[in-house]
């Protein structure tokens, strides 16, 4: 249970001792209902930060500034991101601000008790969701739709619009565990599956971090990516869309590095063979030390 308040500064008696550190109160104190505090002691219990003339919420039997109590305990709205204070309104197992809560199309507030369609991201009136269907589609404009997961008619309430079709909102499942969708889904087929399924089952790792690759790939010579992951041998820069990678064992390369490679290699192989026949007399190294010298003479 949490709740917000203010403090209120008073004179204080003899009597009267700090919740924090158990001191008689002195001057002025901070009350906040039954309790007091010092003012030096009425502190936000996480960052330590003056609560005597600032907001605070009391959650546990502590006091916790606003900023710290959101980012510990705070809701979020689905569609500004923001923390919610005051009013929330809860839809589709998501929660929003009032001024939040309206069509992502016409951009008005729902009508009381008309169905609310949620399109995979966003929230849809009922008016503005048949926009949203292809005109092939069996789902009438002016009549009943139903859902294509029951068949039967979707009436008053809730709904989603999914894979082109609308859904009860409890009969959008994975088709493998049969757990309810109400965030991110992945579809094969037309089947919506939950990310961890459909991974398990027709998933792909990719080469560099062995995770699993949702959304944009790579692909070189077999071999996954993400794009994030897939990095150039030699300048360590990743590739951008559409760009040639060229697989050596298990490193990538640009095409332009792998012809510089290519070069430095054929550089150092001539440099050798230029050392391993270098005429007679010759040495390498520092002038003060001979690698390799002609012998010593015989006597006569």
């Amino acid at each position: 249970m949490s709740s917000s308040g203010s403090a209120r500064t008073d004179r204080s008696s003899e009597s009267i001792r700090c919740q924090r550190c158990r001191e008689v109160c002195k001057g002025e104190v901070v009350r906040v209902q039954d309790t007091h505090f010092h003012v030096k002691c009425f502190t936000c219990t996480v960052c330590s930060c003056d609560l005597a003339r600032s907001g605070f919420f009391q959650k546990k039997g502590e006091y916790i500034c606003t900023a710290d109590y959101q980012r510990l305990y705070g809701t979020r709205c689905d569609r500004c991101d923001s923390f919610i204070t005051g009013e929330v309104v809860s839809a589709l197992r998501r929660t929003y601000h009032p001024r939040c809560f309206v069509c992502s199309i016409c951009s008005k507030p729902f009508p009381i008790g008309d169905r609310v369609t949620f399109s995979g991201k966003d929230c849809v009136c009922q008016q503005c969701s048949h926009t949203l269907v292809k005109p092939n589609e069996p789902i009438k404009i002016h009549g009943p739709s139903h859902c294509a997961g029951c068949r039967a008619e979707i009436k008053q309430g809730q709904s989603l619009l999914a894979l082109e079709r609308q859904w009860h909102v409890s009969c959008f499942r994975c088709q493998t565990c049969s757990m309810v969708l109400t965030g991110e889904y992945i579809s094969k087929d037309g089947v919506p599956y939950c990310e961890a399924d459909y991974h398990a089952q027709f998933g792909v790792k990719c080469e560099t971090c062995s995770r699993y690759i949702s959304g944009q790939v790579l692909e070189a010579g077999g071999k996954h990516y993400h794009p994030s992951c897939a990095r150039c041998s030699r300048c360590n820069t990743t590739f951008k869309e559409g760009e040639e990678m060229y697989l050596t064992g298990c490193e990538v390369w640009h095409p332009l590095c792998k012809q510089a490679a290519r070069a430095e290699r054929r550089l150092r192989h001539r440099r050798l063979s230029e050392t391993s026949i270098s005429p007679p007399g010759s040495s390498i190294g520092s002038p003060s030390r001979v690698i390799c010298s002609l012998g010593t003479l015989s006597p006569y």
